[in-house]
């Protein structure tokens, strides 16, 4: 069991200091911090294309004796969540932009370099490559709650495999638990009357309601059988001269056989139904497409519920146990889908199911061919040995492209987005960030045997659990970490330490981003404690796990410079740690850990007896008597020359 203290070398962007312009610069700033890990804060991947990066890197890590993290960018370039196709072409795209640059700067361009310090040090090759990259789990607010409801209607959306065409998700499976999963979903789709809602949506009928639609799609479907088998019997008749008057009964009883075929069978309509979603989609969008995200996010949520059996889908389990759809509906006190309101509602946990599922989905699915190709024109340095190589790492997931480097990915619980929207993300309970990173990370093990990659034996994705981001979004770390304890317990954890990675530290003020100094002997020092000491009952830091504690630096009160409030910091987070390793509890803490020292010449005895002998010190100098210190001598001992200095000078010799 361990822990390391480290700092976040913060953002340019944001400080515009001299000492964050380049990735080197920014690693050695910990020289004068009194750590030795550093959380490198990224404001573009574009920063590995700085000179000699790479050079820089090494040689700081092997001068400095330090180790380092990548904290990603922020925004919704890595929303990962978001079901709308543009954003998440653009954060696939940038999810393996990290990974592939990092492989080519570390392991193409620089080759040889890591391979002569690697033999020099004796270190592992991967040594040099950060431990971790930090991503937040959601950079997008809820959908169905407020005005966000219809914020982003309008956009195409994407299965979670990042494909726009729903039917081909409902339709064309392999593997097939999950194909009957999802012919089940389809039937659901319709049997609820969504598919009806969907067309109503998409195809812009006017219609005044779903049952008016549904008639419309029922005629539409009967006129155009009566007119397939109206052509076919006159085909049949040959050239006999046929009468108006026998047309019409022919048609009266082509018409009465359709309609008793359409009572006994109303999956016919449901047919019908789905062409007349395909074609009147293609012809205003895409085919399959559906431009309203909360519809996606709920066919996903369904999907989950149809195949929740299967050990490729376990989420629906995570979340909700052996609770059925309607079972959860109850609970909940809602229908996520209401077909007399017209309206989809979305509770928290079942955006949150659906965020992780989609996350999970980039991880699963190799890079774009658009944006392989983009990357080979982008990092060109390759010689003819390595193009295999190179080639055959971008085409990987990446899971698989993790699992190679020996990175991590782990999610942070979001920092607030705007006033007003405290706690709306899609993706920010501890618990929910734990039940997909279990997730994950077995689903990668699965990932990695398909693409023929070794596997690691620790886990490729972890969480990262920021206090300051609770507070700021209306929750209490205290209740997170209880929930996600209680989470762990129901899934068979006793021991989660190995997906708990990184605590990000700064005294806990419910404000974004306040980043502030920890003092000793403060408030903020005990709560950081008690904060941690809870999710060392988890596992953290316990175990032969490794827990990690980033000072996320700040701005500095009145004239600090970073060395004095961030070495501050770090020497209060030395504290924490060591009466962490001795699990004391919060309650039962010394002075001594409040910076109070009780011992030798800071006894308490010893500055008792010192009070007690100059607490009438203000006396002096103000009696009128003869003074022997605080009291006075009698006038026979004053006529034979005895004078009160003498007994102050013989107690002190």
């Amino acid at each position: 069991m361990s822990y390391i203290i480290g700092v976040s070398s913060g953002w340019w962007a944001i400080a515009r200091n001299q000492e964050l312009l380049g990735l080197a610069s920014k690693m050695g700033s910990v020289a004068t911090y009194g750590v030795n890990f550093v959380q490198v804060d990224f404001e573009s991947v574009a920063e590995f294309q700085e000179p000699d990066v790479v050079k820089n890197i090494i040689r700081l890590l092997d001068t400095l004796q330090i180790d380092w993290g990548m904290h990603g960018e922020i925004g919704e370039g890595l929303a990962l969540e978001s079901a709308l196709e543009v954003v998440w072409r653009q954060s696939h795209r940038r999810l393996n932009q990290y990974l592939d640059t990092i492989y080519y700067k570390f392991f193409i361009e620089e080759k040889e370099l890591l391979k002569r310090k690697s033999k020099e040090t004796g270190k592992n090759l991967k040594d040099y490559l950060p431990k971790y990259i930090a991503f937040h789990a959601s950079n997008l607010p809820t959908i169905s709650m407020l005005v966000e409801r219809y914020r982003y209607a309008g956009h195409i959306t994407v299965d979670i495999n990042g494909n726009p065409n729903w039917l081909n998700f409902l339709e064309k499976e392999e593997d097939p638990e999950l194909k009957e999963a999802k012919r089940r979903t389809k039937k659901w789709i319709a049997d609820s009357k969504l598919l009806y809602f969907i067309i109503a949506r998409e195809s812009a009928i006017p219609s005044f309601s779903l049952q008016e639609l549904e008639k419309k799609i029922e005629e539409r479907y009967i006129v155009s059988r009566m007119e397939e088998e109206i052509e076919k019997w006159i085909k049949e008749q040959g050239d006999r001269k046929i009468s108006e008057e026998e047309i019409r009964k022919k048609k009266e009883e082509i018409g009465r056989k359709i309609e008793e075929e359409i009572q006994k069978d109303r999956e016919k309509i449901e047919e019908a139904a789905w062409k007349f979603f395909e074609e009147g989609v293609s012809l205003r969008f895409s085919a399959g497409a559906i431009t309203f995200e909360e519809i996606a996010y709920l066919i996903i949520a369904r999907y989950l519920y149809e195949a929740r059996n299967s050990p490729k889908e376990p989420l629906w389990r995570y979340f909700f146990g052996e609770k059925t759809w309607e079972e959860v509906e109850k609970d909940m006190g809602i229908k996520f889908f209401d077909v007399e309101r017209g309206e989809i509602r979305l509770p928290d946990d079942i955006v949150a199911m659906v965020a992780a599922r989609y996350i999970i989905g980039h991880f699963e699915n190799p890079n774009k061919e658009e944006f392989i190709l983009e990357t080979k024109r982008n990092l060109t340095k390759v010689d003819e040995n390595d193009k295999y190589e190179f080639d055959k790492f971008l085409r990987l997931t990446p899971f698989s492209k993790l699992h190679k480097l020996g990175i991590k990915i782990v999610f942070e619980n979001p920092e607030i987005s705007r006033h007003g929207e405290e706690g709306l993300h899609r993706l920010s309970r501890a618990a929910d960030i734990f039940r997909m990173v279990l997730y994950g990370d077995r689903l990668s093990r699965i990932v990695c045997k398909r693409e023929n990659v070794e596997e690691n034996k620790e886990p490729i994705l972890g969480i990262v659990f920021d206090q300051e981001h609770y507070l700021h979004n209306n929750m209490d770390p205290l209740k997170e970490i209880e929930a996600l304890g209680n989470v762990a317990n129901s899934l068979g954890f006793k021991d989660i330490g190995q997906y708990l990675i990184v605590f990000h530290a700064g005294a806990p003020k419910p404000y974004h981003p306040a980043h502030e100094p920890i003092d000793i002997g403060s408030e903020a020092q005990y709560w950081i404690y008690k904060y941690l000491y809870e999710l060392r009952k988890l596992g953290f830091g316990k175990n032969n796990n490794v827990g990690l504690v980033i000072f996320e630096r700040g701005g500095a009160r009145g004239a600090q410079v970073p060395s004095q409030y961030i070495g501050q910091s770090a020497a209060a987070l030395r504290i924490i740690v060591d009466y962490l390793q001795k699990e004391v509890k919060p309650e039962e803490l010394p002075m001594e850990f409040y910076g109070v020292n009780s011992k030798e010449i800071l006894s308490y005895e010893r500055q008792l007896a010192i009070i007690k002998e100059h607490f009438m010190d203000p006396l002096k100098g103000v009696l009128r008597l003869p003074e022997e210190t605080y009291t006075f001598l009698g006038k026979k001992a004053i006529e034979k020359g005895k004078r009160p200095d003498e007994w102050a000078k013989e107690e002190l010799k």
